[in-house]
């Protein structure tokens, strides 16, 4: 098991650092070990930072982040092999101020990080999606490749990019650009060009939140809350499309009913490795519940309510989902009813 997080030293402290740490504990180990894999100054554009962190089939765990180093945020990962020590940090992007940045990897150790170029240093030459790769656990990871459009700052930006990796190691990139937009790798250099998949509704639309999953054979779903500010509307819906491993996406669907007042948030995408369980799940912000609909034979059922998530008006809506294999699953997520609680529901066991 690996846990990451961004820490940061008290405000007090004469030199605050930001630290990038990982806390592992192996199968049959009493304790986690905790490792501080990179370390800067605090400063620079505020802008929230995560550590993605996966682990293979083999017990290699990678981990990916964005730092700011003073002038641009950087781009680097690291890896730890099972029963070894993290490597030094790799610079995925040389140079290049990158952010929003997501991490794939599948059952071999292939990985593969999409991240977009900030729009705050890359005004004048626009932003895009890129894309880096690596072969296994002990590969070197490739150059940057532009998978995206770039758009500039008269047309807006590219952010939001998320990857998701076959058992091949391709790998299928969605991002927010002119909607929610996605390529498929049809073979290593060859991508299918930018699709927008999930169209704004309406001029007065905005997208809340955005997801992708996939299987071993590179089947994919990308769900996203949409917010419709029309007039007498005010809420969110939760659209959704399928894509093919030859890189074909159905049409969108409204998994949400829009003649009732569901106003869903925190969309979360799960796609069991086999290909057989296929989940989206939301928070309906108006009714206070957790609902998941799932995917099987070309459609998508009606909503299951699985449990009460967060009250009207609260913080932030919290939702995780995951499906371990076709019978597997698992939704968390933080009920503020009665206080913050951290809840749970198993799907099959």
């Amino acid at each position: 098991m690996a846990v990451s997080w961004i820490y940061q030293d008290p405000v007090v402290s004469p030199s605050p650092h930001q630290m990038i740490q990982v806390s592992v504990k192996a199968a049959g180990a009493a304790n986690w070990t905790t490792t501080t894999l990179a370390q800067s100054t605090i400063g620079g554009v505020a802008v929230t930072a995560i550590v993605p962190v996966a682990v293979d089939a083999m017990g290699n765990v990678t981990a990916a982040w964005t730092l700011w180093n003073g002038t641009i945020h950087i781009v680097q990962a690291a890896t730890l092999a099972k029963g070894g020590v993290w490597s030094a940090p790799a610079s995925l992007a040389p140079g290049v101020d990158g952010l929003y940045l997501s991490l794939a990897i599948n059952a071999r150790g292939d990985a593969a990080v999409a991240y977009t170029l900030s729009p705050y240093t890359s005004y004048v030459t626009g932003t895009s999606a890129q894309y880096v790769f690596r072969s296994g656990p002990n590969g070197v990871w490739t150059p940057p490749v532009v998978v995206s459009e770039t758009l500039s700052s008269t047309a807006g930006y590219i952010t939001s990019p998320l990857v998701a990796l076959d058992a091949s190691g391709l790998a299928t990139v969605a991002y927010l650009g002119n909607g929610a937009e996605a390529v498929r790798q049809l073979a290593p250099g060859v991508w299918t060009p930018p699709q927008v998949v999930l169209p704004s509704p309406n001029a007065v639309s905005s997208f809340q939140s955005l997801d992708l999953g996939a299987d071993q054979n590179g089947n994919a779903i990308l769900a996203a809350s949409i917010f419709d500010a029309t007039i007498n509307v005010d809420r969110a819906s939760v659209w959704v499309a399928a894509g093919s491993p030859g890189g074909v996406w159905t049409s969108p669907q409204r998994l949400t009913d829009p003649a009732v007042p569901v106003d869903a948030y925190a969309t979360r995408v799960a796609v069991s490795p086999d290909g057989v369980l296929g989940l989206v799940g939301w928070i309906d912000h108006y009714h206070g519940t957790v609902q998941v609909s799932q995917f099987a034979n070309g459609f998508w059922s009606a909503a299951s309510t699985i449990g009460r998530g967060t009250a009207f008006s609260s913080f932030q809506e919290v939702l995780g989902l995951d499906a371990a294999s076709g019978t597997v699953a698992r939704a968390i997520w933080k009920n503020a009813k009665a206080g913050t609680q951290t809840m749970a529901s198993s799907y099959g066991r």
